[in-house]
């Protein structure tokens, strides 16, 4: 249980809870920002190009993105960090092919509605390059909504990730990780016949801390898109 010298307690395998929770922030952290990021990046190339030029490019750059889409976000992840093998890189690998997806139709659908205002013709017909209005003229545009799903997310894809760590897919044990100190405490949730609550730290401090990381996020997601909606700020 908690003590002076273990502020948290420890877990199984007398790891310390408090060292695994402080930097267990830092893996979360590094989850969260590279998973989001490198999708976000991947669904601006696809998105931009599918959006900007439709036709056959659209086509077939969304329907490889409905496929993908078309599986269990949870369920594809887990596959693909089995297929790379377990362990914090083939996690976040496997996140950043499953989530890229949503960033995409979310950017091909400002694309679609932005391309066709009439600055955006205005920059055709004085024989602005593509690549200048895509990044010029479209692409601030529709950044905006880009930026609240991202927000949103990073709490998402830190809670999926523990998931995928929890079944044994990800670092090894004694890396600090949250969902590994959850799937450390399996075996302790009920304590001894005498007091059933003997061991309540072992889940309930990791849990709690990834319950205000994702709550946290959710909460400057909402506020970014009440500060960034235009139909919000004009009420």
């Amino acid at each position: 249980p908690p003590s002076p010298e273990n502020p948290f307690g420890t877990t199984q395998g007398q790891y310390d809870l408090y060292y695994g929770i402080i930097w267990g922030t830092r893996t979360a952290y590094r989850i969260g920002i590279l998973v989001v990021v490198a999708s976000i990046l991947i669904g601006i190339v696809i998105g931009a190009l599918a959006g900007y030029y439709k036709g056959i490019i659209d086509e077939v750059l969304m329907r490889i993105t409905d496929i993908i889409l078309a599986f269990p976000a949870l369920i594809l992840a887990m596959a693909l960090a089995v297929a790379f093998g377990p362990g914090l890189d083939s996690i976040t690998l496997a996140l950043v092919l499953v989530w890229w997806p949503a960033y995409a139709r979310l950017v091909r659908g400002e694309f679609l509605r932005i391309t066709s205002e009439d600055f955006v013709e205005a920059a055709k017909a004085i024989g602005c390059s593509d690549f200048r209005i895509i990044f010029r003229h479209v692409l601030p545009n529709a950044i905006f909504p880009l930026i609240v799903m991202a927000s949103l997310d990073i709490g998402s894809v830190v809670l999926t990730a523990a998931a995928l760590s929890f079944l044994g897919l990800g670092p090894p044990e004694g890396y600090a990780d949250w969902g590994q100190l959850i799937s450390l405490s399996r075996n302790w949730i009920i304590g001894t016949a005498q007091n059933p609550f003997a061991y309540w730290h072992v889940w309930v401090i990791p849990g709690i801390f990834l319950f205000l990381f994702v709550m946290g996020w959710n909460m400057l997601g909402d506020a970014l898109r009440d500060a960034l909606d235009p139909m919000i700020r004009r009420r």
